[in-house]
């Protein structure tokens, strides 16, 4: 009969150790969240080029220097780029917290630390608790094409989460095992 531990070690996830996999999964995360800091940090620049407007590069060094003389256009305007700066920013702070945690699962997953990895799943769960939020909010509002896409990633990042915890746990048993060793040799 196999102990725990090693059974944990014979898991498999497309031909490759699970926990290789999820430090495969780690390194990924924290590049695409890398890109994604350096994109929403330059957005400024690039949204001002696609949106052709002459008057955003001014707005966006001073929001009060938009004119609106009780314009409806300009009052329109303005809460657009508002809406559209605070879209930005809580993407950007996602990604900020995104690579934090990335880099925590890759080190954690590497240097075999248990508790990286755990704050790397509690993370996760905290994630999916918001996506799920967010299909409730689209459900609410009757997008159905939303709330599947919404679902289906739920779906896609739970699968991630589970690999994530079966990593946790191989090395949580490593740990256990190299700390009873010590406890119980004898002199």
């Amino acid at each position: 009969m196999m102990d725990k531990s090693a059974m944990m070690r014979k898991m498999r996830c497309c031909c490759i150790s699970v926990d290789v996999a999820t430090l495969i999964f780690g390194i990924f995360s924290a590049v695409i969240s890398a890109i994604g800091i350096l994109a929403f940090s330059t957005f400024h620049l690039w949204f001002g080029a696609i949106s052709e407007e002459k008057d955003f590069k001014n707005w966006l060094r001073d929001p009060d220097s938009m004119p609106t003389h009780g314009d409806a256009k300009y009052e329109k305007s303005r809460m657009i780029y508002i809406w559209i700066m605070i879209f930005v920013f809580l993407w950007f702070l996602n990604c900020i917290v995104s690579f934090i945690f990335s880099v925590f699962l890759c080190y954690g997953t590497h240097k075999r630390r248990p508790a990286f990895v755990k704050a790397y799943l509690v993370y996760g769960v905290v994630m999916t608790t918001l996506m799920m939020t967010v299909a409730c909010y689209y459900i609410w509002r009757g997008d159905v094409v939303n709330t599947l896409i919404q679902l289906i990633y739920c779906g896609v990042y739970s699968l991630i989460l589970l690999m994530v915890k079966r990593t946790y746990e191989i090395i949580r048993a490593e740990h256990t095992c190299d700390s009873t060793q010590i406890l119980t040799s004898k002199p």
